[in-house]
This record gives structure tokens, sequence and C-alpha cells, in this order.
């Protein structure tokens, strides 16, 4: 065996593990350095078996040697150790000596910066004292020479105020006041008070010496004297220097002075107190303003002396009118016309004194000329002249809205804007507010006279549209009507008011719309009751008009001038709107009159539907009368189609033509949805149908379909007339006259076949269509029963057994309707086998449900057995708890039908069954 030993390393660099043949192989792992060594394992490890102790010798004196090198190697290191912590040692002492050297000189440096910094602080310090003995030195100087400049232009101020000299002295006042604001803080100073004392009799003085020279400023209009002109000049200047207050005590005195002269001239009573002679009071400002123009000239044009005249004249004026208004309060009625004289020239005076003083433009008086009602009718009325103006007036206004915009961004312009504003705000109103509470009668004067006018227009109305109007087919009251109205509301807007009175005005002409209307309505033909407004229904004939030929047209045209009514009101509220003030423009509403003349388009076409239906009736009551039992043959279409094609021939182009396609259309739909559900009834309403007859009628249903399908075609423009209706009107008369072909259909079925037909053709049918049907077809009695039996194998029950009723005793019982005793109940409906969801029909032919009976009985058996007939067919006819309360509705309608044409007893006496039940129930609740 042989040990193979890693040079230098040994067992410790690597660990040795023996192989099979006995030799030692060195591993790259080191097992003495492992944490969890085992000594006893390692041992087992590298001996395993006897045959490898053979290396353990070797072994030991490897390890030997590596324990040897090991204590070499640690020997060496201790020494190494020990010589390099003395050197350290003298590295550390010497480090120490070379750091406290170090902090010395840091102290030296730190000791020198201290002494530099005390050093620039005394030198800091002697420069600050001498820089605030200059400033005071200055300061004092300055004080110096200004109070030496005062008190010499106080005494040169005394000096002028003694001479008068008013242009000097205004000067010598600013120079004054500007040098007195330096010495504010020195007004404890005996001097600088004395001379604030000085400063303030001197401005006193100045003060009463103005008010004196303003004295004798004349209020006459003759030329005043240049040299006192130039002098009260100077006093403008004196007192623009003085202050705001002193400047407006002056132009006060100034404007009540001149208002002293108006007050004497136009007295509150008098000749002058009169609603005609208010434009001379304005006439006598303009005349006053341009005789006196040397005099304004005098102020300075930032005092507006000018217009706050005419401020104070707006509110002495305001007071007179206002006194004389109260004080003829009672006349106002009777003189309305002098009344808006006032107002309009009260108007225009405001708006005079806003341009003059406010800065407007020739841009803004031409927007002022414009027509406010010019946008009152809509663009596709309109000429293509109007169109373009009011397109043209939009471009103005947004030009208008862009030099606003340009000016916006200037502050000087923005300033100057907002100051006209508020001089046209301050005239607006000023005198013509007074007039407000008083405008009541021009309202009631202007509604009289307009009510008057269309009473005029209706009673000479021709009811024929005009011939040279732009709006075709449209009545001329309507737009003479208009014209009136458009015509006040500019008058209103221009010359009275744009406020409260405007938008009472247009109360006023709403209230004359809805009586316009209410003529309109008035004129429409109505049916017997009175009315405009019924419903088509078989059997009755109070819901029919009587219209002639004459009156379509006239219909028409209402519909036609209903319609453009309501476009124009709209238009008109949105106008009216724009021209009312801000507080007054959101409280127009025309809401209620564009809904009184919808309801007079509505009526309108109503009244036709009801006319049309009124001439259809007398086709429909020929066919009722035709004997379909009787026919044999099939031939061409009966008469009363041809009635029916004539009467949509004559009428449906007529109306067509008149109307507008929109109108037209809810014309033919409308008169669809009442024509078809009555053709229907009308059917049931026939006496008895063969099959020769039912066929025949089925080929009229076709003919009437298609005639009502080209319906919608006579109101379609030229080279229009081949093109289909509408989709949705072409489907319901297909939906709805297909139900009366399906009908006609199974009552033209053999009896053996007609059960099944109705569940084809009628899937929808219930059980008491299949009863109408076998009462409206000819059948014998045997043929009906076959069509019970069949009906009742369809839906899968047995017919019921016949029930036998008990004889009724012969004697009346006693009366009980004075004793409140409850009458005999009939015998209960358990007593009948109570069917299932679809009860089978009664057997037809003699038995206890018979529906008619050739043997008379007496009256009081009759009344027992079709009360108990009724309750036998009530209960036999139920469909179920779910479907009760429909099915019974549907059997009382049938059975009142069955009481009008009086072939149905047993359905008849269901009903008095019925209200039995109800009567009874009510009692018993």
């Amino acid at each position: 065996m042989s040990v193979s030993l890693e040079e230098g390393r040994g067992p410790s660099a690597a660990s040795m593990q023996p192989t099979k043949s006995g030799t030692i192989v060195e591993t790259s792992v080191d097992a003495f350095d492992k944490d969890d060594f085992d000594p006893l394992r390692y041992i087992n490890d590298m001996f395993p078996s006897e045959q490898s102790l053979a290396g353990l010798d070797p072994l030991i004196g490897s390890l030997k040697h590596r324990i040897r090198r090991v204590d070499t190697e640690i020997l060496g290191a201790v020494r190494q150790q020990s010589s390099s912590g003395t050197r350290a040692k003298q590295d550390l002492d010497k480090s120490k000596m070379e750091i406290q050297e170090l902090f010395g000189k840091i102290n030296e440096i730190r000791r020198k910066a201290e002494q530099s910094e005390v050093m620039v602080q005394e030198i800091c310090r002697d420069i600050k004292k001498l820089d605030y003995a200059k400033k005071h030195l200055t300061y004092t100087i300055t004080a110096l020479r200004r109070l030496a400049m005062l008190i010499n232009a106080v005494d040169q101020l005394q000096r002028a105020v003694e001479r008068q000299e008013y242009s000097e002295a205004a000067h010598l006042l600013e120079a004054v006041q500007q040098l007195s604001l330096h010495f504010q803080s020195f007004a404890q100073i005996p001097k600088v008070a004395e001379l604030g004392g000085q400063v303030s009799t001197l401005q006193k003085s100045l003060q009463m010496n103005v008010m004196r020279e303003f004295e004798l400023l004349g209020t006459g209009e003759e030329s005043t004297n240049p040299l006192l002109l130039e002098r009260l000049k100077a006093c403008c200047l004196v007192t623009d220097a003085l202050g705001y207050k002193a400047r407006d005590e002056l132009v006060d005195y100034v404007c009540k002075k001149e208002m002293g002269v108006y007050s004497q001239i136009f007295a509150p009573v008098g000749d002058t107190a009169q609603l005609d002679r208010v434009e001379r009071r304005y006439n006598w400002l303009r005349k006053r303003l341009r005789a006196r123009e040397e005099v304004w000239a005098i102020f300075p044009e930032a005092w507006r002396v000018p217009q706050l005249l005419c401020l104070m004249f707006c509110q002495v004026t305001k007071g007179q009118v206002a006194e004389m208004l109260d004080s003829r309060g009672a006349e106002l009625a009777n003189n309305v016309e002098a009344l808006l004289l006032a107002v309009k020239s009260t108007n225009d005076f405001e708006a005079e004194m806003a341009r003059r003083f406010g800065g407007s433009t020739s841009e803004d008086a031409e927007h002022e000329e414009e027509d406010p009602m010019d946008g009152m009718a809509a663009d596709d009325a309109s000429p293509a002249s109007a169109v373009r103006e009011r397109y043209e007036r939009m471009f103005k206004e947004k030009q208008r809205s862009g030099k606003g915009a340009a000016a916006a961004g200037d502050p000087a312009a923005a300033a100057l804007a907002a100051q006209g504003q508020a001089v046209r705000t301050a005239f607006q109103g000023s005198i013509s507010s007074v007039f407000t509470k008083h405008l009541s009668v021009y309202v009631d004067a202007e509604e009289k006279q307009l009510r008057e006018t269309m009473d005029v227009l209706v009673r000479e109305e021709t009811w024929q549209p005009m011939e040279d109007a732009q709006q075709t087919n449209v009545l001329k009251s309507s737009s003479e009507l208009f014209a009136v109205i458009k015509r006040s509301l500019t008058r209103c807007s221009k010359f009275v008011s744009t406020g409260a009175a405007m938008l009472q005005l247009c109360n006023a002409f709403q209230r004359i719309l809805r009586a316009y209307s209410g003529k309109l309505i008035a004129r429409l033909p109505k049916t017997a009751s009175g009315s405009v407004n019924a419903t088509a229904s078989a059997g009755t004939s109070d819901w029919q008009i009587k219209m002639p030929d004459d009156d379509l047209p006239i219909v028409c045209t209402i519909v036609s001038t209903a319609e453009y009514c309501n476009d124009i009101v709209g238009s008109l509220g949105r106008s009216v709107a724009k021209m009312l003030d801000p507080p007054y423009g959101e409280q127009v509403d025309v809401s209620e009159e564009e809904d009184q003349f919808q309801a007079v388009t509505t009526a309108c076409l109503t009244v036709l539907i009801l006319a049309v239906e009124t001439r259809l009736d007398t086709a429909l009551q020929q066919m009722t009368r035709m004997p379909w039992a009787t026919l044999e043959t099939v031939g061409d279409q009966s008469e009363f189609v041809n009635v029916f094609s004539k009467v949509l021939g004559q009428i449906g182009p007529r109306i067509g033509a008149s109307l507008n396609a929109n109108y037209f259309r809810f014309f033919c739909d409308k008169l669809a949805n009442s024509f078809t559900p009555r053709f229907y009834e009308y059917i049931f309403r026939c006496r008895k149908i063969g099959e020769a007859g039912s066929q025949q009628l089925l080929l009229d249903t076709q003919a009437i379909k298609g005639l009502l399908l080209e319906l919608p075609a006579a109101g379609k423009g030229k080279g229009e007339e081949g093109q289909a209706g509408p989709a949705g009107f072409s489907s319901w008369i297909t939906r709805e006259l297909g139900r009366a072909e399906a009908l006609l259909k199974v009552v033209g079925s053999r009896p053996d076949t007609l059960a099944d037909n109705f569940f084809t053709l009628m899937p929808s049918g219930t059980l008491p269509d299949y009863q109408r049907i076998i009462d409206l077809k000819a059948m014998k009695r045997s043929e009906q029963q076959q069509c019970i039996d069949a009906f009742n194998k369809r839906v899968g029950r047995p017919a019921p057994a016949p029930v036998q009723f008990p004889r009724p005793p012969t004697q009346q019982p006693p009366a009980t309707a004075g004793t409140g005793a409850r009458p005999a109940a009939p015998p209960a409906a358990s007593a009948v086998p109570r069917p299932g969801p679809t009860a089978p029909l009664p057997p037809s032919g003699p038995g206890p449900v018979t529906t008619a009976s050739p043997t008379r009985l007496d009256p009081t058996e009759e009344q027992l057995r079709a009360s108990t007939q009724t309750q036998e067919l009530a209960t036999r006819f139920r469909f179920g708890a779910n479907d009760a309360a429909a099915r019974a509705t549907a059997a009382t309608a049938t059975a009142s039908e069955r009481v009008k044409e009086g072939m149905a007893g047993g359905l008849a006496a269901m009903k008095r069954l019925n209200l039995g039940f109800k009567r009874s129930s009510q009692q018993e609740s």
C-alpha cells in the first residue's frame, strides 16, 4: 500500500481516502476543517478493513511531520508578531507628537483671526458713525432748504391772495401743499405748526373768494364778460388745488343755481305741469347747454359739470313728473297718447344724454337703429334678403365683440369704457322709471286695440289662403295679426320701455294669441254634441261630422295656419326675451301658446278624420244590409266598395294637396287606426254570412285594403305618385285587415273544418270569438252542434252532460225591497261541472243551455231558466283564475253586442247574471 500526500499541506489541506486497492487518495475537502469532525468515523472511513491497516505507520509518520511543520510556522508567526507590535507603538507615539504640533498651529491661527475680527468691527463702527452723521447732516440741510422754500411760498401765496391773483395762487397753493407733506412729522414744532395754520387760513380765504367770484356769474342766456370768464377759469384752478370737497361744493352750487332757473320756469303745478309739455323741459335743457357752452368751458373737463348738471336735472324732473302723474292718475286712461309722447321724449332724452356723456360710437348708434324684431320669423320662412341682413348683423356683432376684447387688453381703454358704461347706466331710467307703474293703461289700450283688430280680421276673414303670401296656404288674418304684434313690440322697445311694461305687453299679446287659437277652433265643424274631439264607434252617430266639400280646404288651411302660428310664436318669444332687460327676459314663456296652436292642429286633423269616417260609415252600413247569407255567386266588388273608393278618391287628393307631408301621414295613420277596428266589428254586425258571401266579402276586403294602401300616395308631390307609402302604415293596414281576411276565411269554411281553420288562421282567437263566428256563419243547428263538437275535441275535453233543473214554483215570491230581506239566491254554480283552462262549448239543440226556444214561458219560469242557463255559460266559459278578469270583460262586451242585435239571448242573460252577481256582492259587502 502506498500513501499520496500533497506537499506542504498534508491531511490538514486535503483529506485522504483509502481505495479498494489500499491506496490513500487525497480529497479536495480537509476533514479536519469541518465543524462536525468525528475522529471515530474518520478512522473507520480511512481504515475500513484489516487490510487497510498496513498503511497506518506511513500515515502516522506523515501526520507527525505535519505537526512539526505547523509548530514551526506558529513559532515564526509569534516571533514576527512580537517585533511588529514594538514597531507599531513607536509609530503611534510619533503620530501623537505631530498631532499636538498641529493643534498648536491651529490655535495660533484662531487667535490671530479673532484679533482681525475685532479690528474690522471697530473700523465698521467708525464708518457707520460717519455715515449717520452725513445722512443727518444732509437731511437737516434739505429740511432747512424746504422750510425756507415753504416760508417763501407761504409769503408769496399770502400776497397773491391779497391781490386776488388766482392763477398764480393756484400754482403756489400746489407748491405749498407738496412742501407741507414733508413736514407732517414735524407738526409739534412751533414754527411748522404756525406755518400749517397760516396755510389753512389762506385756503379758507381762497375758497370764500372763489365762491364770491362765482356769485357774479349770471344765469341769463346773454353773453358773459370774457374777463370774468378768465377770472372764473383761474378760480376753477384754485378750487381744483383746494381738493375734491371744495370742488364738489362749487359744482353743486353752480348746478343748483341753474336748477333754480329751471324750477321757476317749470313749476310742479300750473300750465307747464302737463304731460304734453314734458318735452319742453328737455328742449329747455338742450338749449341751455348750447347757450352756455362758454360757461361750461371754464370748468376742467375732468369735473364733468354739464353731465352733473344733467343728472341733477333728471332728479328734479323725475320728482316733478312723479307728482304730475300721481295727481292726474285718473285721467291717464283717457290720455294715453300724451303719456306715450311723454315716455318717448323721455327715452329719447335719456339716450341722447347717454350718448353725449357716455362716449357712444357711431356703431352703437347704428346698432340701436336696427329693428329688434327682424329675427322673429324663422329662416325657412324668410326671403333671402332677410336672411342676408340677419347674417350681416351677426357679423357686425362679432366685430364689435372682437373690438371689445382687444380693448380689454389696454388698461386705459378698459377704464374709459367702464366710465362710459357707468355714465350710460346712470342716465338709463333716471326719469323714465317714474312712468313704469303708470304704463298699465298703455298696455290695456294696446290689448284692447289689438283685440278689436283681431275681431275685425276674423270677421272679414275669407278662410281662404292668401294668394301673394310668402307662406302658402295660410290665412290672411294670422299674417296681419302677427304684423300688428311686431309693430307694437317694436314701438314699445324703441319708444316706451324694455322692462316691466314690455313684459306686460308681451303677456297681453299671449292672451290675444290664445283667443285667436280659440277663434280658429270655433270655425271648425262640430259633432252633434258640439265637440271637435270624439272617437268613431259602431252603433252610434253622435261622433259623426257631416262636413261639406267646401269646408275641407278651410280645415286644411287652418292646419297650416296653426303650424305657421306655432313657429312664429316661438320666434317671437325668443326675440322678445332678447329685447327685454335681464331681470325680465327670463320670465318670457310662450310654451302655453305653442301648445294651444298645436291643439288647434290636433283638433283639425281629428275633425278631418271624423268627417272621412262619417262618409265611410255609409259604406259600412250598406255592407251590413247586404244579403250575404243568400248570395250564390262571387262577382265583381260590391257596391259599398265603390262608395268607399269614391270617398277616398275624392277626399284623399284634396287633403293631401292641402296638408304637408308630415300632417298628411299623421292623418293617414290615425284614419287607419280608427277605421280598421270598426270594419272588423262591422263584419260581425252583418246578419248571416254564407260561404259565397264570405268569399265576396273577402274579395271586397282585399279591395278596401288596396285602396287604403294607396291613400298616402295622394299626399306626394308630382312625380312621386307611384312610390309606396310609409312602411309603418302599410304594415298596420296589412296586419289589421289581415285579421278581417282571416275571420272571413274562417267564416267561409265548411262546418267540419271550421274549428281547424279557426285555430290555424286565428291562433290568438278566444272562445267568445269562436262563439261569435258560429253565430255569424249561416248554418243549420245540426251543423252548429258539429262545429261545437269539433272545437271540444280540438281542445281535448268531452262535452259536459246536461244538467237537470228543478221546476220553479208557480207563485211569485213576496217582495223584499221594503223589508230589506235579500232575495233567494239562484242555484249555485258549483252544481255545474267546472271545466279546465279551456272549457268546451255547451251542446246545441234542446236542453238546459239552448240559446233560443220557440216555447214561450211565463215570466217567472223564463227568468229563472235564463238565470240558470247564464250561470252554466259563465262557468263553462271561465278560463282559469289568472285570466278570469280579462275573460269576464270580453264576455261582457260580447253580451252587450248581442243585446243590441237581439241574436243571442243566452249571452244577454249572462250579462244580466253578471250584473246580478255584482249587485249581490255589493249587498254582501
